[in-house]
Order: structure tokens, then C-alpha cells, then sequence
């Protein structure tokens, strides 16, 4: 490890001490022993952080481990990255596959691979292509997804919510894919979905493409159904 004008490098194998710093860079296989605050940190190998870390931008590419908080203006995932804890984030993009055990909260997310959240999520924006797993509460005012695999949540819920299908849809790994989507509510003032199991949809307006197994629709406005979408009870309710 070397440090200069506070920042601080790994090449090849070392450890980072807890502190503040101007940026931090992990090329290797490298280890943050403690709570560290920076400008950027930057992991380009196998690395860990025992501590929280509270940085203006983070980039993973590689394999990144947080044991504690994650706080960050912006980070992006290129790999895998487990969080063992919550985390707080301006911008988050994911091109890989992201794991937090608690919970996440951020501005906008976008997702290009797997996205697993053991708390609630909430956003402004939840976007992208591939798969998700919320075990409680996803909220933003904009979910727009093209499923690929099984995703799930407890609820969701926000202004408009859109899930689509995946651009070349056609290939054979998504003819055979278990592209699915399963939650108890969906609620929400414009819905458009496919491929959705679930207990109660509620809208202003609702429409229930190919795939959906829903079992009650709650609509103020209009409700329209694709074809192959079943539903078994729709009830339209005042505004």
C-alpha cells in the first residue's frame, strides 16, 4: 500500500486503515479495516470493507464485500458485490449482480443483471433489465423493468409501474426462461404488466398482459386484459 496526499492504493495484496481519505484504489485483493470517508473508491479485484463507508462515488469491478453502512453520491457495480447491511445512494447502477441484507434507499437504480434487497427499497426511479428480489416494501414513483428469471417482492407500489418484455425476447435462454414476476399488492396510478402473479392489483388505470395470474383488480378508471392474462375478480371503485 501506498499513500499520497491522502489518498491511499493497493497493488496486489494489502490492507486500507479506517480514516478519510481523497480516494482509495484496490487493484487486487485488498481489505478496509475500519469506518472510511472519501472522495472515491475505486476496487478492481477481490475486496472487502469492515467498516461503514461513506464515499462521493464507489466502483466495484470485481468482487466487492461491505460488512457495514454504505453511503454514496453514485455507485456502480460491474460484477458482484454483497452489502451486509443498508445502504443510502444518490445514483446506483448494477451491471452484475448486487446483494444488500438490509435495506435501500436512493434516487434513482438502475439494474442490468440481479438486484437482491433484504429490506424495503425506495427510490425515485427503479429501472432496467433482469432480475430483483425485495423481501419488503419496493416504492418509486417510476418502476419500469424487462423481466428476465423470477423476480419477487412483498408489494409494490408508486406513480406508474411498467414491466416488459425483455429486448431480444426471442433468443433461446428467454423462451425458456422462468421470467415471472410475485407479490401480494401492486398498486400504483398507471399499471402495465406481464408475467405477474398476484393477490390484489390497485389503479387508476390497469392493464394485465400475457402471463398475469392475478386474483383481484381494484380500478378507479379503466381496466383492459391482453389476452392470456387471467384474472378471477375486478371490482371498479370511486375515485
Amino acid at each position: 500500500m501506498s499513500e499520497n496526499s491522502n489518498d491511499a492504493r493497493v497493488a496486489g495484496e494489502g490492507t486500507i486503515s479506517g480514516g478519510v481519505y481523497g480516494s482509495i484504489t484496490i487493484n487486487g485483493a485488498g481489505t478496509v479495516t475500519g469506518d472510511v470517508q472519501c472522495r472515491e473508491l475505486k476496487m478492481n479485484g477481490a475486496c472487502k470493507c469492515k467498516g461503514s463507508v461513506k464515499a462521493d462515488s464507489i466502483a466495484v469491478n470485481g468482487a466487492g464485500t461491505f460488512e457495514g453502512t454504505v453511503q454514496a453520491g453514485e455507485m456502480q457495480v460491474n460484477g458482484s458485490t454483497d452489502i451486509h447491511a443498508g445502504m443510502g445512494v444518490g445514483r446506483l447502477l448494477v451491471r452484475g449482480t448486487c446483494g444488500l441484507d438490509g435495506g435501500l434507499a436512493a434516487h434513482e437504480i438502475d439494474v442490468r443483471g440481479a438486484l437482491r434487497v433484504g429490506g424495503d427499497l425506495t427510490a425515485e426511479s427503479f429501472t432496467g433489465e433482469g432480475r430483483f428480489v425485495v423481501n419488503g416494501l419496493l416504492t418509486a414513483d417510476v418502476i419500469d423493468v424487462r423481466l428476465h428469471g423470477r423476480s419477487s417482492a412483498r408489494a409494490l407500489g408508486g406513480q406508474r409501474i411498467t414491466l416488459r418484455v425483455p429486448e431480444g425476447f426471442t433468443s433461446i435462454l428467454s423462451m425458456f426462461s422462468d421470467r415471472r414476476l410475485i407479490a401480494d399488492s401492486i398498486e400504483a396510478d398507471d399499471v402495465y404488466l406481464i408475467d405477474t402473479t398476484a393477490k390484489v392489483v390497485r389503479g387508476a388505470r390497469v392493464t394485465l398482459g400475457e402471463g398475469c395470474e392475478i386474483e383481484l383488480v381494484e380500478y378507479t378508471e379503466k381496466l383492459e386484459l391482453v389476452a392470456g392474462a387471467q384474472l378471477r375478480e375486478q371490482r371498479k371503485v370511486a375515485e
